[in-house]
């Protein structure tokens, strides 16, 4: 498996996958949904299966002695290497996004916890609609990332709408109030910071479940596919 990882890193790592780990710095922009930066990553992980399409990867590596199921494992497992270098470039950001824009984000949630648990969630959900779609037809990549794209962005404004709404409305509803305080700012306080760690908790483990369910789907999508 570790020979696989390897095969991925060096052959199939498109140009655009480092160089869209730079809109991380897209949380320094004020007032802007900070959710988008992540799709990007999204995005750049199309281009590396659609680049693989291009190069009849596919075929090349069930060539290779290994099982389908190994190389489907590995693409997942390189998958999941660039959302995390992505998800641990965001930290950074979020700390600089406090200095700079001590008053919070009017277009959204804030740059803080809640918003990894978020970025987590929007990561699993286009891992569940884009990886078992691949599998079962990459020559349809195209149409599978519109999906998943779609699948994202209903996210993304769900998200971001919940937040916006409940810092418009957080004077006259209680539960609103509740949310501004504690999960849509940074956390200053023991209970704010309480709060959003169980709600990155419940995101990693979303992410965790998520993941491996495409996984387990997609290899048995692959092993029926004959090459």
């Amino acid at each position: 498996m570790k020979q696989l990882f390897y095969k991925e890193l060096k052959l199939c790592l498109p140009v655009q996958v480092p160089l869209f780990f730079l809109f991380a710095a897209m949380l320094l922009i004020p007032s802007y949904p900070y959710l988008v930066a992540c799709f990007f990553t999204c995005n750049s992980i199309y281009y590396l299966f659609n680049q693989s399409v291009g190069n009849n990867d596919t075929l090349f590596t069930a060539l290779l002695p290994v099982s389908k199921a190994q190389a489907v494992k590995a693409r997942v497992r390189f998958v999941v290497t660039i959302e995390m270098v992505m998800f641990l470039l965001l930290v950074p950001m979020i700390l600089v996004n406090h200095r700079l824009n001590p008053a919070g984000n009017a277009a959204g949630t804030d740059g803080n916890i809640t918003f990894l648990a978020a970025a987590l969630v929007l990561f699993t959900i286009f891992n569940v609609v884009f990886i078992p779609a691949f599998y079962r037809d990459e020559n349809k990549s195209g149409k599978n990332f519109l999906i998943s794209t779609i699948s994202v962005f209903v996210w993304i404004i769900l998200w971001e709408g919940f937040m916006i709404a409940a810092a418009v409305a957080k004077g006259q509803v209680p539960f609103f109030a509740w949310v501004a305080e504690n999960l849509d700012a940074y956390p200053v306080t023991d209970s704010a910071w309480r709060i959003q760690l169980v709600a990155l908790a419940v995101g990693a483990l979303i992410y965790g479940l998520g993941t491996c369910l495409a996984a387990r789907k997609a290899v048995r999508i692959f092993e029926q596919v004959d090459l």
